[in-house]
């Protein structure tokens, strides 16, 4: 079960939320301005946001904004009143992972809520992931492979963290350049392919017959399954 922010000034409603999550076995958050909802973003970072837009101190895409701004990787989702396809694209381009509108029947919320959740988990945007072999806390940035401490690197940890963050999808080497190492796309280097190679010795049980960190040949790599420790 999930510790959930829930911004939302409309008490009837944000009452209702809090019960119904409650229920479900989630630890419930709730307060009714962007003032407070920085706080506790602050003193301990939630797993999932539920975001109303339209709040008594300010609007809650910028608050969206901000948070992805400052690297807040925890999914968020916004529940809202703003039912046109501009304010849901608008939603969603500036870094909303679900829009909801307005009213809303509250099954498909709580489903929506449970996809979320899930998939932050195999996304590894969480503190702790298990990749193969290889048990990451990225709070504390350690790593330990079967238990025993592993000495990862700053940047072998973001590019796994990139990898984790694409859901299981191919990330080209050229991408994987530019966001990992901040190198030009058409830098000609293999320093993707010695890190890869270096992880692996982590992560798989065999490293010559890889199951979780896979290459794609002639395009680039991608992290095939994740899962809690």
């Amino acid at each position: 079960m999930a510790d959930i922010l829930l911004v939302e000034d409309d008490q009837t409603l944000g009452l209702s939320l809090e019960v119904a999550l409650g229920a479900h076995g989630h630890t419930v958050r709730w307060c009714t301005t962007l003032a407070d909802a920085r706080t506790h973003t602050l003193d301990r970072p939630p797993e999932l946001v539920v975001l109303d837009l339209g709040l008594p101190d300010g609007d809650g895409m910028a608050f969206c904004r901000q948070e992805r701004a400052r690297d807040m990787l925890v999914p968020i989702l916004v529940l809202t009143a703003r039912n046109t396809s501009h304010a849901r694209v608008e939603g969603l381009t500036g870094g909303a992972d679900d829009y909801v509108t307005k009213p809303f029947e509250l099954d498909e919320l709580l489903a929506r809520i449970e996809v979320l959740l899930r998939r932050q988990r195999w996304q590894g945007g969480g503190d702790r992931v298990q990749v193969g072999r290889l048990a990451l806390d990225f709070r504390r940035y350690e790593a330990a492979c079967d238990g025993a401490p592993v000495p990862l690197t700053d940047l072998e940890f973001k590019l796994l963290r990139y990898l984790l963050e694409r859901n299981g999808e191919v990330v080209p080497r050229e991408v994987l350049l530019d966001k990992v190492w901040g190198l030009a796309p058409t830098t000609q280097t293999r320093t993707v392919d010695v890190f890869v190679s270096r992880l692996r010795r982590y992560i798989e049980v065999d490293t010559a017959n890889p199951k979780v960190l896979l290459n794609v040949r002639g395009v680039g790599y991608r992290v095939a399954r994740t899962q809690e420790p």
